[in-house]
C-alpha cells in the first residue's frame, strides 16, 4: 500500500504475541522518535489466526490498549507483515518497460508462479537502479494474499489508528539501516532477524535491497529459549551466511561482508559473542536509535534495554517520512 508523505507515523509490529509500537515525527526535515511502547496480543498473529474472524476485534482491542496507554499522538499507522506471509522475488525486466506496460508485465510474471488466480493476491513492486550499459533492470516484487490484507484492514477499522500502509519486516529493517548506518555503493551488508523458530536473512548492496532469505530451524531443533543452544544457533547463522555469499557470488567467506547486524527477539549475548569470535568482520546488534534522535519525556530516556527488538516498528514508522 502506497501513500503520500506525512509529518508523523506509528509503526506497529506483531511477532508471535509480542506487540510493539514506535511513533516517529518529522521535525524540520528530521525524523525523531517521540514514543515507544511494547505489550502483548492475546493470540499470535499467523495464517491460522487469520482464518478466524472472531479474533479481529480482540486484536483491535489489544492494539488500542497499548496505543492509549502509551499516549500516542499520531493517528496514522503502518503495520508490518511478517515476511513468511508474503512472497518476495527479484525479477529481471527490460529497462525500457515503464508505467502501465511495466505494471502489466509484472502482473504477468507473478501469474506464472502463483497457483491460485491473480485476483486472490495483492502485488507491489519497485524497480531497482539499472546498471549502466545494461538493457535490463531488477524489479523487487512482493505478493501478499488479499485475504491477509483485508483481515488487517478490518482490524484497524476497529482501532483509533488509520492504516496508511502495510509493509514487510525485511524492508522495515533495511530502512532502519539506511537511517542509522553508512555503507558505500559496492559494500554488502547482511541483516539477520534472529527469531524463536528460525532466521530471516537480508542483504543490501549499499543502500539498495539485494536479496532476502528465510531459514527455519530443523524439525528436531524446535526448542524454546533458554533451552536452545545459542552456540549452535550462531553456527547455523554462520553456515547459512556462507552459503548465501557463495551461492550469490558475493565473495568467498563471511569476511567479505562489510558488516553484519542482528536484530529481533532471539538475539542473545552468546549468539553475538560466538559470531564475533568466529569471524573477522563487524558483527553487532542493530540499533535503530543510533542516529535517529529520541525525544525525552519528563527527562526520562526512552531507549529500551534491547534496542534491536524495536528495529521493525521503527522501520515501519519511517515509511513515508
Amino acid at each position: 500500500m502506497a501513500f503520500a508523505a506525512t509529518n508523523g507515523m506509528v509503526g506497529i509490529s506483531i511477532r508471535d504475541t509480542a506487540l510493539r509500537m514506535a511513533e516517529v515525527t518529522n521535525v524540520a526535515g528530521e525524523s525523531r522518535i517521540s514514543r515507544l511502547s511494547q505489550g502483548r496480543v492475546r493470540t499470535a498473529l499467523n495464517f491460522t489466526s487469520l482464518q478466524d474472524h472472531t479474533l479481529i476485534r480482540r486484536y483491535a482491542e489489544d492494539i488500542n490498549r497499548l496505543y492509549e496507554t502509551a499516549d500516542f499522538q499520531i493517528s496514522s499507522g503502518v503495520f508490518i507483515l511478517d515476511s513468511s506471509m508474503v512472497v518476495i522475488k527479484k525479477i529481471p525486466v527490460d529497462v525500457n518497460l515503464q508505467g502501465d506496460r511495466l505494471k502489466d508485465h509484472m502482473r504477468w510474471e507473478v501469474e506464472q508462479c502463483m497457483i491460485n488466480p491473480l485476483e486472490q493476491y495483492i502485488l507491489d513492486f519497485a524497480p531497482l537502479p539499472a546498471d549502466d550499459g545494461k538493457d535490463f533492470m531488477q524489479v523487487v516484487t512482493v505478493v501478499a494474499r488479499r485475504l491477509v490484507v483485508d483481515y488487517l484492514k478490518e482490524i484497524f477499522q476497529n482501532t483509533d489508528l488509520q492504516l496508511r500502509a502495510i509493509d514487510v519486516d525485511v524492508f522495515a529493517a533495511q530502512r532502519v539501516f539506511i537511517g542509522n548506518y553508512e555503507a558505500s555503493a559496492d559494500d554488502y551488508v547482511a541483516l539477520v532477524d534472529v527469531r524463536r523458530n528460525g532466521f530471516q536473512f537480508s542483504v543490501m548492496k549499499g543502500a539498495t535491497f539485494y536479496l532476502s532469505h528465510e531459514m527455519d530451524y530443523p524439525d528436531d531443533e524446535q526448542m524454546e529459549p533458554p533451552h536452545r543452544d545459542d552456540e549452535h544457533a550462531a553456527r547455523l547463522i554462520s553456515k547459512e551466511l556462507r552459503r548465501i555469499i557463495i551461492d550469490y557470488k558475493l565473495g568467498k567467506s563471511v569476511e567479505d561482508m562489510r558488516a553484519i547486524y542482528l536484530y529481533g527477539d532471539g538475539v542473545t549475548d552468546q549468539i553475538l559473542e560466538t559470531l564475533q569470535n568466529t569471524h573477522n568482520v563487524r558483527i553487532d546488534r542493530a540499533n535503530p536509535f543510533k542516529k535517529i534522535k529520541i525525544a525525552s519525556q519528563s527527562g526520562d530516556p526512552l531507549v529500551p534495554p534491547h534496542p534491536e527488538t524495536f528495529v521493525i516498528p521503527v522501520g515501519a514508522a519511517l515509511k513515508g517520512l
